[in-house]
């Protein structure tokens, strides 16, 4: 007898098995079939090769046709009534007969994707822990090395039925939606993910943030490049919530210009999932004067946890205006640029925003510095620097917080009065 439709009647005369949990102990082995069509065709195959023995006068055949009948469905009553056996077909032992059940919970998940206009999709499945122990006991009593398991039938089969609904694909990298189906309750959650949007952003004004402050009311009137963003692509995308990631932040009084600083938009629970790249670069150019946005592409969550640590790995250049409360000479403006040139600053916390950042002390490297004297009292110039620098506090000191400064290298007080990022290193 061949050696698979042999394995399959030793674990039918053994444990009553649907066909598609019969199927299952052989998935590896035939390509292009479901399970259920795999089982059905052995089932078959078994009894036909013991209703050969049978007519060839095998008295063993009979008992063997009995002991694997609680696998055989009602299709085959005709045949034992042929041989003149009864038949009562039973409960399969892995999933009670409700495979089949299980995989129809599919439609509640077409339902709901076709709520949320998801373009792709990935299914989830949690199976009830003594299913797949009952699965795990058929598996080692015959060591059935080319099995698979229910769960993953069910995802596949859930999968299938919801391509074929929907028209759109499953995903398994960055699907658009996320299905979870329950077996044991036969609930079907549908978890929408974000959509992801990466760019780049200048902010041609001063006094705007570069996120939305927490307390402020509902309709307030602050500006902030988040709110440009929200307020724009809001009503496009019927989010729930749209969140600005960038890589690092500038302070509400400092330009952002030169290339722009990277970001990345987060649109949450979206109802429409399509990027028109073209459309949200537009909409975002008009938004506010004081903004101009580049569009890139689409992205992920893992770009934004590259996103965030970047701002302390990449290199910034920032425009400085330094103004001194005494007169500056040429030898205070070379001692700066001599001094600061390749130089670790050492800051502490400064000051300002002690009260919501931990008091650490944090060393940053300045790779190149270039200052003009402007009248008497003024430094204006560029320089590069390790990102996460607080350029005001280099200037001033901050009380002896940063070292060295500005203002000790030459002996006195200066006051950062105006500050502009103007490149961020990629």
């Amino acid at each position: 007898m061949d050696v698979v439709l042999e394995s399959s009647m030793n674990l039918m005369k053994k444990f009553p098995l649907c066909d598609s949990c019969l199927g299952r102990m052989f998935s590896t082995l035939l390509r292009g079939f479901s399970n259920e069509d795999r089982g059905r065709a052995l089932k078959r195959a078994a009894v036909m090769e013991l209703l050969a023995r049978i007519k060839g006068g095998e008295i063993e055949a009979v008992s063997e046709l009995k002991s694997i009948a609680p696998s055989l469905g009602g299709d085959f009553d005709r045949t034992f009534e042929e041989v003149g056996l009864e038949h009562k077909p039973s409960q399969c032992y892995i999933c009670g007969g409700k495979i089949g059940e299980w995989i129809s919970l599919y439609t509640q998940a077409v339902n709901r994707l076709k709520e949320v206009g998801a373009e792709s999709f990935i299914v989830g499945v949690k199976v009830p822990k003594e299913v797949e122990d009952r699965e795990e006991e058929v598996i080692k009593a015959f060591s059935m090395l080319s099995a698979e398991s229910i769960k993953a039938e069910l995802k596949r089969e859930i999968g299938k039925r919801i391509s074929a609904s929907l028209g759109i694909p499953a995903d398994f990298k960055n699907p658009g939606a996320v299905v979870l189906v329950d077996i044991e309750s036969g609930e079907v959650r549908v978890s929408v993910n974000p959509i992801f949007i990466k760019g780049r952003y200048l902010k041609v004004g001063r006094n705007i943030s570069q996120i939305r402050w927490f307390d402020e009311p509902e309709g307030g009137d602050s500006l902030s490049v988040e709110k440009m963003i929200s307020s724009s692509l809001s009503k496009v995308y019927e989010g729930s919530e749209i969140v600005l990631h960038a890589s690092g932040r500038e302070d509400v009084d400092v330009r952002m210009l030169g290339s722009g600083r990277p970001f990345i938009i987060e649109i949450k629970n979206p109802r429409r999932r399509r990027a028109n790249l073209k459309l949200i670069s537009d909409l975002l150019n008009r938004s506010s004067p004081y903004g101009k946005f580049s569009i890139e592409g689409t992205a992920s969550r893992g770009d934004v946890r590259v996103l965030k640590l970047m701002d302390s790995s990449k290199l910034k250049a920032y425009r400085v205006v330094a103004v001194s409360e005494e007169p500056l000479s040429e030898s205070d403006r070379n001692a700066i640029e001599e001094k600061l040139k390749g130089a670790v600053v050492k800051q502490r916390t400064p000051l300002r925003v002690l009260r919501r950042r931990a008091d650490i002390v944090r060393s940053k490297r300045i790779y190149d510095i270039k200052l003009k004297l402007v009248g008497t009292r003024t430094l204006v110039g560029i320089l590069v620097a390790d990102g996460g620098l607080y350029v005001k506090e280099l200037v001033s000191g901050d009380e002896g917080r940063t070292v060295p400064s500005f203002s000790s290298l030459v002996g006195k007080k200066l006051l950062c009065a105006e500050l502009d990022v103007v490149k961020v290193f990629i």
